[in-house]
């Protein structure tokens, strides 16, 4: 059972982390830039469906790869090397990448969905004419794009904190 258990969890901690940064990947390459194509009359409902849907997957998978996370570190037996900081390189790079993958939660957490949300309360009123709510709206649109590229560098170093601690 311990080595199924084992497999597992490390199954579902890779395989989540990669629909969790390649869901970033797809969102600022493709579909930001597929809704800012669209007519300005169809981004709001199209938006409206999309936003609460893709926050609520991209929290789930980057729960799932941080408690499937810390559970591989008991499956595999490495939490007694963990425990011992500095002990090995090994120690360092996963440290990095667990301080890393709990930032980058944290910072979507404060700063994305706020942000998404608040983009959704300002679609009808833009579409309705409101001038100072279509430029709060582009102003929104251009911090979660820059959002969205510390996002990605914060996730290709995750996974390659992921890929050096497997091989060390």
């Amino acid at each position: 059972m311990g080595d199924w258990f084992r497999l597992l969890m490390q199954f579902l901690h890779v395989f989540a982390a990669v629909l969790w940064i390649g869901g970033g990947f797809y969102t600022l390459i493709v579909q930001v830039p597929a809704l800012m194509a669209a007519p300005p009359a169809a981004r709001g409902p199209v938006l409206g469906q999309i936003a609460p849907r893709q926050i609520n997957y991209i929290l789930r998978v980057a729960e799932i790869t941080l408690v499937t996370g810390i559970l591989n570190l008991f499956a595999t037996g490495r939490i007694q090397q963990f425990l011992s900081p500095f002990s090995q390189s090994w120690t360092v790079i996963l440290g990095a990448g667990i301080l890393l993958a709990f930032g980058l939660y944290g910072l979507v957490r404060a700063t994305v969905v706020p942000a998404t949300y608040r983009l959704l309360s300002l679609g009808p009123k833009a579409a309705g004419g409101d001038a100072a709510a279509a430029a709060e709206m582009a102003a929104i649109i251009e911090r979660l794009k820059r959002m969205g590229r510390i996002q990605l560098v914060l996730g290709s170093l995750i996974i390659l904190a992921m890929i050096t601690a497997r091989l060390s």
